[in-house]
């Protein structure tokens, strides 16, 4: 009996082991998967195949005015390492309606990082670099703040990882991160459901 409980432990360690590694370094690519966390309420949503894509592109100029003066989307790649790692694939970039009276519009982006995800959450929730800041959860995933002086004069980007996409919201009102993952649960409505998004040729 003994032996029996042994080897049913060992194999069930073997299969959790199994489950872990294909969890974390063999999720399969999913293409338009990052506008499943683009709320359907978003006034215009852009899909990129690539980040370089996404600079190359005119809606690059419109986040550049939205980071504000002397700061650039690749600028702010290049101000921390995180950044190019949270962006190794497609991307879709989308801006959401004013809401509680804010100044500006609240801009969003979702990138697909797959099997990078929980190594990176990892690698957050240990970070002690200049900027960041662990917030809370909504729902299951967790929260940070990355915030300077320098972007769009102090506005914070608030981020989150799921299983498989990094997704930021950079907004007066902090809590607008709560919609992009609200969408990719399937509480509210995503861009993927109603289709409206323009792709980068």
């Amino acid at each position: 009996m003994m032996k029996l409980k042994f080897i049913a432990t060992v194999g069930l360690g073997v299969v959790l082991l199994a489950v872990s590694i294909g969890y974390a370094f063999f999720q399969p690519f999913i293409p338009g998967a990052v506008c499943d966390a683009i709320p359907a309420q978003a006034t215009f949503v852009h899909r990129a195949d690539h980040l370089d894509d996404l600079l190359k592109s005119p809606v690059c100029g419109q986040l550049n005015k939205a980071l504000g003066a002397g700061v650039s989307l690749e600028r702010l790649l290049e101000s921390s390492p995180w950044f190019r790692r949270v962006t190794p694939s497609e991307i879709a970039v989308a801006d959401l309606p004013l809401r509680y009276g804010g100044k500006t519009k609240t801009w969003v982006a979702v990138s697909w990082v797959g099997w990078r995800s929980p190594w990176l959450r990892w690698r957050l929730e240990h970070t002690r670099a200049d900027g960041f800041s662990r917030l809370g959860k909504h729902s299951v995933w967790p929260l940070w703040k990355y915030q300077t002086p320098d972007i769009a004069g102090g506005t914070p980007l608030i981020f989150s990882l799921t299983d498989n996409l990094f997704i930021a919201c950079l907004s007066e009102t902090p809590s607008d991160i709560f919609s992009l993952l609200d969408a990719y649960d399937n509480r509210i409505l995503s861009a993927n459901d109603i289709n409206t998004i323009e792709v980068t040729p």
